[in-house]
């Protein structure tokens, strides 16, 4: 995969890990060579407030934006990760779906605990856009 390597939904929207999703990203950002020298940075925070866009011009990500012309809905569904471009060492950027999206209604906040979980259990730096 060159630099400008695109992001993989890593937790589908549903919940389900995507496991050859991640068998194919971790063979195609060559992650075996980098051993233990890596580091994964997470995002999240409310639906609509920026998180893709400013992990995309952070670590030069290619996380899918909302589009403003279109209103404002969901873009990220589920965990997307993807290789930040021209930083050493090794960095994983991790986009997590936003909190309090209207497509889930205002009573399921299950997935938005268990993504946060997971997040703070597999990231070294978790970033909270409010």
């Amino acid at each position: 995969m060159d630099e400008d390597c695109c992001a993989t939904q890593l937790i589908y929207g549903d919940g389900e890990f995507n496991a050859d999703g991640l068998d194919r990203f971790v063979k195609e950002v060559k992650l075996n060579e980098c051993g233990l020298s890596y580091a994964v940075v997470a995002i999240m925070g409310p639906q609509s407030s920026g998180k893709s866009t400013l992990l995309n011009h952070l670590f030069r990500t290619k996380f899918r934006e909302m589009d403003a012309y279109s209103g404002r809905s969901q873009t990220t569904k589920g965990i997307w990760i993807a290789k930040c471009v021209g930083i050493e060492p090794c960095t994983i950027a991790m986009d997590l779906e936003g909190t309090d999206g209207r497509e889930r209604g205002e009573d399921d906040t299950t997935f938005e605990k268990q993504s946060a979980l997971f997040a703070l259990a597999v990231s070294d730096i978790v970033l909270i856009n409010m």
